[in-house]
């Protein structure tokens, strides 16, 4: 059996218990009418409950999950007759997907992973666990496809047929995050919409670095798939072919990303050490972010989903005003970007209308834009959404900058052709952690990188 067959190796005793969270669904709106007030929405023909596997953490203070169990209660009506029951997934959606539908205990909808949560959306899809959704959409004619992001589209796309609609998505990790007060007093002017060379942001940032306080200009992280895909690109490269079944990780473009990115510490000097170890941050937060909380970072970059974090005035994690803008150019002048986020399909259970009126909901361009005030990251995977004049006054311009950073739309994500990304992924940051840490050279790492992903690529 297929199904059996995508289990094998998952075990039961690491699935939790569902705990679902029952939430009475009311009318699924498909749009806002004019000053705010929702338009109105059809009722389900009778009463129907359906089940919704959700990422992990349903109960979180924030988060995709909690959104939607917090704007169902919102909006959803008893009218519509449609309850919905969220099942929290755990320890990753693909994993509990896997065991359900061995068990043939199918939820009626599902979020999507394909960065994420187990990254196995796409192979589920292709073994039956998820239903086509291009009949549906064509007898919808009222539904309009057009504002998605195509390069998500085409993710959520297997043997030509479409799967999934994206929840969230956003265009890479080229979101730059600065400590205004640290540059204010270093006389440092930061271009909102990135019209600065590499050269000039490092002379910026050494500019910023008093190595003798602690305090540090740019901390570049580098780790496959997301921030290297973006370094990759920025420079000429590919993480991976086209077709998903080679790994290019050792092309001159990308070794030139990775020894531009070393290079922040070895010759820039703008920090101490790519793997430093954080402590007392606020919120307990590591890395770079916590560094940058703590007031000892000038400048980090990644995906726009921190935005929501600094500029919500309630938030607790800066005490310092945070400035956002695009990366600089390559010094060939290109802008590196890899479309990423998740989505929610419809599994082949019978309620198949009243998860595609879920589906609808869950990404429709009141949602996108929501959840953004609501705790959950980047807004929603389409244009609409990202242009919208709340969004863009009551949080940030970043989201309209991007868009006419990028005319084109966000970059493609390539992916396994075998499903094994997440397999390939950890091959390759395991052998370029040597160069990244000093031990070994940028050929031999990436060599070896580009060795071990093709093994994993190899595999059927």
């Amino acid at each position: 059996m297929a199904l059996q067959q995508l289990a094998n190796g998952v075990s039961r005793r690491r699935i939790l218990s569902t705990g679902g969270t029952a939430v009475t669904a009311g009318a699924f709106f498909a749009a806002c009418a004019p000053g705010g007030t929702q338009a109105p929405a059809a009722q389900s023909k009778g009463p129907v409950t359906i089940e919704v596997l959700t990422r992990s953490g349903v109960s979180a203070a924030d988060g995709h999950s909690q959104f939607y169990d917090k704007r169902a209660k919102q909006i959803f009506t008893p009218q519509s007759n449609i309850t919905v029951n969220f099942v929290d997934a755990a320890p990753n959606v693909a994993e509990k997907l896997t065991v359900l539908a061995a068990g043939g205990s199918l939820p009626d909808a599902s979020w999507f992973g394909i960065v994420s949560d187990g990254q196995a959306g796409r192979e589920q899809a292709g073994k039956g666990i998820f239903k086509p959704l291009d009949d549906i959409i064509k007898k919808d004619t009222k539904f309009d496809i057009k504002p998605y992001f195509k390069a998500m589209l085409d993710a959520l796309t297997v043997n030509g047929k479409l799967y999934a609609l994206p929840t969230h998505a956003h265009y890479g990790t080229h979101v730059l995050y600065y400590n205004k007060n640290l540059t204010d007093a270093a006389g440092v002017t930061v271009p909102a919409d990135g019209s600065w060379t590499h050269d000039e942001f490092l002379t910026a940032t050494t500019k910023l670095t008093k190595k003798d306080q602690d305090i540090w200009g740019y901390w570049a992280s580098w780790g496959f798939s997301e921030f290297g895909a973006y370094w990759a690109r920025q420079f000429g490269g590919e993480f991976l072919s086209e077709d998903g079944k080679k790994c290019l990780v050792d092309s001159a473009e990308c070794r030139a990303a990775m020894e531009w990115v070393y290079g922040t510490q070895t010759k820039a000097q703008v920090i101490n050490d790519l793997f430093r170890v954080v402590e007392g941050a606020p919120l307990n937060q590591g890395g770079s972010r916590g560094l940058f909380s703590l007031g000892k970072l000038a400048m980090f970059a990644t995906t726009p989903g921190l935005v929501p974090a600094y500029k919500n005035p309630a938030q607790q994690e800066v005490k310092f005003n945070v400035g956002i803008a695009l990366m600089p150019r390559s010094p060939q002048g290109r802008r590196g970007t890899q479309a990423s986020g998740a989505a929610m399909g419809i599994t082949n259970t019978p309620k198949q209308d009243a998860a595609w009126q879920w589906i609808k909901f869950a990404t429709d361009k009141d949602n996108g834009v929501e959840q953004v005030f609501g705790g959950a990251g980047s807004p929603g995977g389409r244009t609409d959404a990202w242009n919208d004049p709340k969004l863009l006054k009551e949080r940030d311009p970043i989201y309209q900058t991007i868009i006419k950073a990028f005319p084109q739309g966000a970059g493609s994500l390539r992916l396994a052709a075998n499903n094994r990304y997440s397999f390939v992924v950890k091959a390759v940051n395991d052998e370029l952690t040597p160069f990244f840490k000093g031990q070994t050279s940028v050929q031999d790492a990436s060599s070896k990188a580009a060795q071990a992903a093709n093994t994993e690529l190899s595999r059927t």
